[in-house]
């Protein structure tokens, strides 16, 4: 895709106004549609999803606040993030010191309106720029939102292209906040792009997982409905989120495991700053790596959520957010998957316990130092390396680790790692997957 293709789509998406569910999530779900053919996976609204239940559907019609001298000083329809997100129904006038209780300002940021939420209690409240906010007098101020509750659909879109493994690498972002930029559509774009890039590679070796949904309660329903599945076929994945701001380097954080195969692979990047997981913060990778999934999906970012004072704010727009950096974020990514891709995965043919391969005559018969040093017959191994590596090999052979994750991590010479692998095959010990 190319920066007007993206700058289309962003532009598209930008004045939804999402949320959890609702009308405004499906569209932007539909419009996203038009890029990746997902299959839509549905939750009514009160459906039990592990500990959760899906929420009521929320809408709102009008949301604007009165001054005393009755000019229109708030306006949802001027921006979405006036009216918090989930805000229940209201009519009423107020003094200014019961009011300040429902408005939400940012300090630090006189001229960014912040971005509110109140998914699972009623409330009812505006979020106001500072300098705005500074400038309210005394007198009897008029509180208008009109919105609705419903019984509603929340909905995940999924959308696996297959590879020549069966074993799967997930793709997962978020589509539920309104107007902001790095922090909602960057991840979406990203994994557009990924997708289409993917879809090209004519010999996929692994199977991808692509996944949209709300954030958190999303991927807790998905998980819910999709557990054994993902348990059988996940190796690894990472959530795409803030990945168009202005940081140089991307910033990927690691899976509570912090060794998965996806783990690795950003590891061995020196382009890539890498974070410890938390559960703490974040977004959806807290879900997949709770500890009766266990999942060991990362994150991938660049200028992160929390990091940069604009986040959850209305400055996180299209003047922060750079098509460029979003661009660039996913050439990255997709140079790493292309990485994995172009990797040598093996699978041990006799994995209980270690093969005997004195019988093979791969093994000194006479155990002693001075066996376990001697030349390989072909004169090319020395016979320390070829058992060292061979033991190690037929370990880490269980299609998780690569050839070129254990000559890392071992200090292995290429060249003897492949000349042992080519014996092991030979005698039947490993396939190549």
């Amino acid at each position: 895709m190319n920066k007007n293709q993206f700058g289309r789509i962003f532009d598209e998406l930008f004045p939804v106004n999402r949320s959890i569910l609702g009308i405004g999530y499906r569209k932007s779900l539909k419009i996203i549609q038009k890029y990746i053919p997902f299959n839509i996976i549905r939750f009514k609204s009160g459906e039990k999803v592990f500990d959760w239940k899906i929420p009521l559907e929320w809408s709102i019609v009008e949301g604007y606040l009165l001054s005393p001298d009755r000019k229109k000083i708030i306006d949802y329809k001027e921006n979405n993030l006036h009216v918090i997100s989930y805000s229940d129904s209201i009519k009423k006038t107020m003094g200014l010191d019961e009011l300040k209780k429902h408005l939400y300002t940012q300090k630090d940021l006189e001229n960014a309106i912040p971005y509110i939420t109140s998914y699972y209690k009623k409330n009812w409240g505006f979020g106001i720029a500072y300098k705005q906010y500074k400038k309210l007098k005394k007198g009897n101020y008029t509180v208008t939102i009109n919105s609705n509750f419903k019984k509603g659909i929340l909905e995940v879109g999924e959308k696996i292209l297959y590879g020549r493994r069966k074993n799967e690498i997930l793709i997962s972002t978020y589509l539920c906040h309104p107007s902001m930029a790095n922090n909602e559509l960057s991840g979406p774009l990203v994994m557009i792009d990924l997708y289409h890039k993917i879809k090209s590679l004519k010999k996929r070796q692994f199977s991808y997982r692509f996944v949209i949904n709300p954030e958190t309660i999303g991927s807790i329903a998905y998980i819910s409905k999709k557990e054994k599945e993902l348990k059988k076929n996940i190796l690894g994945g990472i959530v795409l989120t803030c990945l168009g701001g202005p940081s140089k380097k991307l910033s990927y954080k690691l899976s509570k495991n912090s060794n998965s195969i996806i783990d690795r692979l950003f590891k061995n990047s020196s382009d890539i700053r890498i974070r410890e997981f938390t559960p703490f913060g974040g977004s959806d990778e807290r879900q997949y790596n709770s500890p009766g999934i266990d999942l060991k999906i990362g994150q991938i970012a660049r200028t992160v959520y929390q990091e940069y004072p604009e986040y959850h704010t209305s400055l996180d727009d299209k003047n922060f957010m750079k098509i460029d950096k979003v661009i660039d974020s996913s050439n990255q990514i997709m140079n790493l998957i292309n990485d994995l891709e172009n990797q040598t995965f093996y699978i041990n043919l006799k994995p209980k316990c270690e093969p005997q391969l004195g019988r093979r005559n791969l093994y000194p018969n006479i155990n002693s130092k001075l066996t376990r040093e001697e030349k390989s017959n072909d004169n090319l191994i020395d016979g320390r390396e070829f058992n060292k590596f061979s033991m190690i090999l037929l370990n880490y052979s269980d299609g998780t680790y690569s050839l070129e994750d254990l000559v890392s991590k071992f200090k292995i010479d290429m060249n003897t790692a492949n000349a042992v692998a080519q014996v092991l095959e030979k005698n039947k010990l490993i396939k190549k997957l």
